[in-house]
């Protein structure tokens, strides 16, 4: 029998197995490719849609920084109106919100006995523009980005510090509606620089200060409530050195400026127990004349002789000491005595640096202490940044009993530190000034020295006597303190305050 020869069984097996494969491997091929299609189609529809909405949230961006300048021309410039084209898109919407925001602007201890006044409290408004979870806000004449819990700066805003002066033209936005598409924003003024502060015709509450420059005491604190709250920080942790805090409960942040108030310049001298405040005091030796005129008691026939008198800071941490001593009077027209000078300084570790001169004659032309005996009563006037006279390290020799000086128990039951290095300051050219026992040192240079130390805040305190060594009228006395004020963005002198307002309209 003959005919083709028999195909092997393994070649069948494979032969038939291809065959039923092939549709198969169809089917699959196309399912991969649908589900691969769908894939693409799903993600890169979703990454479409983000690249629109950082597009038109960019946009929007641009259109609001506009729309900053417009208002800005409107509410603090000559127009009383101006007109601006926004950029949109259907997914965004524009809306003008009355109240989304809240300034608050007051005056912390006013007054130095820790009186607070509320010098302005009124919303701002906002024009926002809303894209998915992008929100572009104008508000408080600053543009902010708020995504994903989170704020940025996009233009600052209408707040303006420098050299210790802060001037704040507060704008308020009102309208209402808003628009889905690209619309055209009508800005209309409603009012221009009413004027908050400085306005002398109104008073603290409950006081007869009025509402003048310089701010002397306390602190000036701007506290925001916004949504956009974080960029608010952003920008007074930028532009200011003031102590800010934020409320993360109530979407709020402020920052406090600290005023200079306190003395500087001539004056009156405080009654025992009183003290003069000094604030803003650069630390870097720039005390230029620290000088007390002390005026006898009229009453008191042995004028200046055993007087024991001093200002002081008794602090948290540091302590210092300016004392004045006299063994002398006024006697046929001059001075018959010497005048002792100490100043003592103490950080509170068991030691202290003391600096003294018991030589001092006032009857010397160039001398730091000079006594007129022409008048009655006499006055002696003590400067404590006199150049020429020199001031010696070392233990502290008490004149008088421990009592008659501040910190005398101090200076009794402790002793000076063996040697002391200035390396806090650069000024007058010492970088390092190391000082032993018996070394000598400028007056002025030691006391530019320790008020440096002390910066920029501190009180000096009077003490005279006591009992019967109390020798000096406080009331018909003065001084003068003059130095360089802190340079930096935590102090205030001048605040300037106006409200201006405009109307937003969409159309």
């Amino acid at each position: 029998m003959s005919g083709r020869p028999r195909v092997p069984w393994l070649y069948r097996v494979v032969r038939d197995r291809s065959g039923q494969a092939s549709p198969l491997a169809v089917v699959l091929l196309l399912g991969i490719t649908v589900l691969g299609t769908t894939a693409i189609v799903t993600l890169g529809g979703a990454a479409l849609d983000d690249t629109k909405q950082a597009s038109n949230a960019a946009r929007a961006e641009h259109s609001m920084t506009l729309f900053d300048s417009k208002v800005a021309i409107t509410a603090l410039g000559d127009s009383q109106s101006q007109v601006v084209e926004l950029s949109g898109s259907r997914s965004g919407e524009y809306l003008v919100r009355e109240n989304s925001t809240r300034i608050v602007i007051t005056h912390n201890d006013y007054d130095g006995d820790g009186s607070s006044q509320e010098l302005y409290n009124q919303t701002l408004g906002s024009v926002e523009y809303r894209t998915g979870d992008v929100v572009i806000a104008y508000e408080g004449g600053g543009v902010w980005r708020t995504q994903d819990n989170g704020t940025s700066m996009v233009s600052p805003p209408e707040f303006h510090y420098r050299d210790k002066t802060l001037t704040l033209p507060v704008i308020q936005v009102v309208g209402d509606g808003g628009s889905a598409r690209s619309p055209t924003a009508d800005i209309l003024e409603e009012q221009q620089a009413n004027r908050i502060y400085p306005k002398p015709s109104k008073n603290y509450t409950g006081s007869n200060q009025t509402y003048i420059n310089p701010v002397e005491n306390g602190t000036v604190e701007v506290t925001i409530y916004s949504p956009h709250y974080r960029g608010w920080a952003q920008f007074f942790e930028e532009r200011t050195e003031g102590n800010m805090t934020l409320d993360h409960t109530n979407e709020s942040v402020s920052v406090e400026l600290e005023a200079i108030g306190g003395v500087i310049g001539e004056f009156r001298m405080p009654n025992e127990g009183g003290s003069i405040e000094v604030r803003g005091m650069d630390a870097d030796h720039n005390v230029s004349d620290y000088e007390l005129n002390l005026t006898t008691l009229s009453t008191d026939s042995k004028d200046f002789n055993n007087m024991h008198w001093s200002m002081y800071h008794d602090g948290l941490s540091e302590d210092l000491e300016f004392h004045i001593y006299s063994d002398g009077q006024c006697s046929g027209g001059t001075f018959n005595g010497k005048v002792d000078l100490s100043i003592y300084y103490s950080n509170q570790t068991g030691v202290y640096q003391g600096w003294q001169n018991s030589n001092i004659d006032p009857t010397e032309s160039d001398s730091a202490v000079q006594v007129d005996c022409s008048n009655d009563p006499e006055t002696m006037t003590v400067n404590f940044t006199h150049s020429s006279t020199n001031m010696t390290y070392g233990d502290i020799t008490p004149t008088g009993s421990d009592n008659k000086w501040y910190f005398g128990p101090e200076i009794k039951d402790n002793s000076a530190n063996d040697s002391v290095t200035f390396t806090q300051h650069t000024a007058d050219g010492n970088v390092t000034y190391n000082a032993t026992e018996n070394d000598n040192a400028s007056l002025k240079y030691v006391t530019n020295h320790y008020m440096s130390l002390l910066s920029p805040k501190f009180k000096l305190t009077v003490t005279d006597g006591p009992g019967s060594s109390e020798r000096v009228d406080e009331q018909a006395s003065a001084g003068n303190l003059d130095y360089t004020q802190a340079d930096g963005g935590r102090y205030i002198t001048f605040l300037h305050i106006t409200e201006n307002r405009v109307e937003v309209r969409f159309r």
